[in-house]
């Protein structure tokens, strides 16, 4: 037989096991002993990564005020000239040196961003600047053009009630609009919008096109990270980051008080916070893994009694 009819032999036997499932495969079976092992590193795996990531989130700075209750007034305006807001002025403490880059957070309660509804109401392709037909923008529904958005919030005399609202949707209707100055014991600190949003988002997703016909600037990074909903109906959400120590000592904040809460029954924060090689304060994934860890070690447990009451047997038949 020649070397190609062989091949072709060979090529032929392969597909009618494969085609029949009767292929070889390794088919372990656990022994007392394999189980032992690996339980014995999983919960090892478990437990050490559990406690690397708690020790790591406990070394994060953490400073989170609440300001809603000092700051209950919210002015709206009138006019395109009327419009003063609401100021006020909340003092707090940072008890310990905080090393560039400090993130600073607006956090907002009871806010189910994970609506179908509202996470559907947007126009992609309105958002990365093209021009749009009503198709485009149906889904933005109820706020498509300007005079469903005048139901929600105050927009310049100057757009017309007929256009299309730029960006529609309740998302974008819905933008967290708070600004915040911080002054600390060595004079103000800056807080950027630069380096905030993801980089795709940046790069490709968000695209003014006439400012003129806009409400809101959608290649403002604050409004990218907004627009990105939160899964939870409690959650933090990136304002600005510092790029220079925040020593310890006395802060004042200025906030402009643009934003309600009380119509959802929420509550407003912000929150000043480091981070490390792991993210942000975040001590759900760390308390995950340690109980993960307990659970396979508690498991070994039990087959480790089990083989020792195995072999009590043959020790007591051999003495």
């Amino acid at each position: 037989m020649s070397d190609n009819q062989q091949q072709k032999e060979d090529k032929t036997t392969f597909l009618h096991a494969f085609k029949q499932q009767i292929m070889k495969a390794w088919q372990p079976v656990p022994t007392l002993n394999s189980t032992i092992i690996v339980f014995a590193i999983l919960s090892t795996i478990f437990l050490v990564f559990g406690i690397v990531l708690v020790v790591f989130t406990n070394k994060i700075i953490d400073v989170k005020v609440r300001y809603d209750t000092k700051c209950s007034t919210i002015n709206y305006p009138q006019s395109d000239s009327g419009f003063v807001p609401a100021m006020c002025t909340v003092n707090f403490n940072v008890d310990e040196d905080m090393e560039a880059p400090v993130f600073f957070y607006y956090q907002l309660t009871n806010f189910y961003q994970n609506h179908r509804r509202y996470v559907k109401s947007k126009s992609v392709v309105q958002l990365q600047g093209n021009s749009v037909s009503y198709s485009d923008v149906s889904n933005c529904e109820p706020i498509i053009y300007y005079s469903d958005l005048r139901k929600y919030l105050y927009v310049p005399s100057n757009l017309a009630d007929n256009d299309y609202a730029w960006p529609c949707g309740l998302i974008a209707a819905s933008l967290f609009n708070d600004t915040f100055s911080l002054t600390g014991p060595n004079g103000p600190v800056n807080i950027s919008d630069q380096d905030i949003a993801w980089p795709s988002d940046i790069s490709s997703k968000y695209k003014n096109r006439d400012m003129t016909k806009q409400w809101t600037n959608v290649e403002n990074e604050r409004f990218m990270v907004w627009m990105r909903t939160a899964a939870l109906p409690d959650f933090r959400k990136l304002w600005g980051r510092i790029d220079q120590n925040v020593v310890a000592g006395s802060y004042t904040i200025q906030i402009a008080n643009n934003y309600p809460v009380d119509s959802f029954d929420g509550t407003k924060s912000f929150v000043l916070s480091t981070a490390n090689a792991f993210g942000g304060r975040n001590s759900f994934l760390g308390i995950s893994y340690l109980v993960m860890g307990i659970i396979c070690f508690i498991i070994l447990m039990v087959f480790v009694f089990k083989k020792f009451k195995q072999n009590k047997p043959k020790q007591q038949k051999e003495n």
